[in-house]
């Protein structure tokens, strides 16, 4: 009984084996260009899968989620966001970049046929609705990132791994060049995770860089990517941010608005807003599963305490003892951008000039006003 048990496994594998042979399977990947979306900034990435002798040809997504799932913006910030693989007619999926005028670049893999059945193989297993969800994460699993591990597990190369110069950070501001203020954004919610330098490996969570990778990769000697082909080029977008709309720009108007206009109600609504912003920096750190959105020193700035400023900008001994702190917070964010522990936009150094303007004025005035001895024998305390 066990010997033909044996048998009949000997000969289904064997089966498997020459129906894939004889099935004509090609696999590739397709790299989408950047879109004008904010999300769809950084490209996108998927399989295809070509079975000539069954007349399939189909388009395996990890990048499909729901904009109608309940509460979609907490649980994406919070990293409970469910994004899916999905299953695409190849030529609608292509169809469907070039009409919004994204290049779609395909490189067609030269796998063997061990390795084409466990591509499949896992892609079906992965399309299983059991199998399908996943929680998304901004570096280490996404829609590209799923498709080089399915491609590095499957496959034996003579990719050799090693340290890059770059840090993830420094690959996603490489596509918002044009995109200031959600660079601004990102770069501002972002903690200090994402500036450590990647590894080759690491870096190939963006599509393009994978779709560069994957080129200089060899199996057994011949070039991974057998082929590329591109079905349309893309048009020269010579089109701009207005300079007017750049947050250089927009805070270097507001710091001559500052230097110029020094009533305390010039200064409340700055106040207000910074604290606001640092009051979601610091609910988002508490409150995510993301790496990547925490230990932010930018609290160090954009902080809470500036909300008790802005209303207590005539309460001079308490105000006093508040901006000295502010001020000590200030030249630590400065530090940390030398010690590059965390990188910064050049905006940011705008309003940290402007915030220090604020926390010099309100310990000048307290000063001024309360008993300048008894403010400079307590300040010269807490420097002891």
């Amino acid at each position: 009984m066990k010997k033909h048990l044996f048998i009949w496994v000997i000969f289904l594998y064997s089966a498997i084996q020459f129906a894939y042979s004889n099935n004509q399977i090609e696999i590739s990947l397709l790299t989408c260009s950047s879109g004008s979306e904010s999300f769809s900034s950084w490209g996108h990435s998927a399989i295809r899968i070509v079975d000539k002798e069954n007349s399939i040809d189909v388009v395996y997504d990890f990048g499909l989620f729901d904009f109608d799932t309940p509460n979609f913006y907490l649980k994406f910030i919070k990293g409970n966001l469910k994004y899916k693989l999905g299953l695409h007619n190849s030529y609608r999926f292509i169809q469907g970049y070039i009409s919004e005028d994204r290049q779609v670049t395909e490189q067609k893999l030269n796998l063997s046929e061990e390795s084409e059945i466990n591509i499949v193989s896992r892609l079906k297993y992965l399309h299983k609705p059991e199998n399908r969800s996943y929680y998304y994460d901004f570096v280490k699993k996404n829609c590209t990132s799923e498709l080089r591990d399915l491609i590095f597990n499957n496959v034996e190369t003579d990719f050799q791994n090693k340290e890059i110069k770059k840090s993830s950070r420094c690959q996603i501001n490489e596509y918002l060049n044009n995109k200031p203020w959600i660079k601004l954004g990102i770069n501002l919610i972002f903690g200090t995770s994402v500036d450590k330098k990647l590894d080759k490996f690491g870096s190939m969570f963006l599509p393009d860089y994978l779709c560069w990778e994957l080129n200089n990769v060899k199996v057994n000697g011949d070039k991974l990517v057998a082929s590329e082909i591109r079905f349309n080029e893309l048009k020269i977008n010579k089109s701009s941010h207005p300079i007017l709309l750049n947050p250089i720009t927009v805070f270097s108007i507001l710091l001559l608005f500052v230097l110029i206009f020094k009533s305390w109600k010039a200064q409340l609504p700055v106040l207000i807003i910074i604290g606001l912003v640092g009051i979601l920096i610091l609910t988002v750190w508490v409150l995510t599963e993301h790496e990547e959105l925490k230990s932010n020193f930018n609290l160090l700035w954009c902080n809470p305490l500036y909300i008790l400023s802005a209303f207590y900008l005539k309460k001079n001994k308490f105000k006093f003892y508040l901006s000295i702190i502010l001020q000590l917070m200030l030249v630590g964010i400065v530090i940390v951008w030398i010690s590059k522990i965390q990188s910064f936009e050049i905006a940011f150094g705008i309003i940290v000039l402007i915030l220090s303007i604020y926390n010099i004025r309100a310990i000048k005035k307290s000063v001024e006003i309360d008993a300048p001895g008894y403010y400079k024998k307590r300040f010269f305390k807490l420097l002891k």
